[in-house]
């Protein structure tokens, strides 16, 4: 293996290592796929309340602003909105 070979090997096996180290750091703040809608029960369990609190945000979604989607019987909630929602209410209450 010539000295050139050796350098970009070397190489690889950093950016590789660099790049699981990433993926490590992500994993560890949470971070993953997320889909591009939410159920109810999904919003509930980020928000950290209830179901019965989720429906009810749902609901008077007119008055609050909670971005839900109602079709239907079906509600979902548009995973970038409701970060936008948090970041709205948390802006709020400072």
């Amino acid at each position: 293996m010539s000295m050139e070979e050796a350098l970009r090997q070397i190489i690889r096996e950093e950016n590789e290592k660099h790049l699981r180290d990433i993926e490590r750091l992500l994993e560890s703040h949470g971070y993953k796929e997320t889909p591009r809608f939410l159920t109810v029960p999904e919003a509930a369990e980020i928000l950290r309340i209830g179901r019965t609190s989720a429906y009810e945000l749902c609901r008077q979604s007119e008055h609050n602003g909670f971005p839900a989607i109602k079709d239907g019987q079906k509600i979902r909630i548009p995973y970038n909105a409701l970060m936008n929602w948090i970041e709205q209410q948390t802006n709020q209450a400072i």
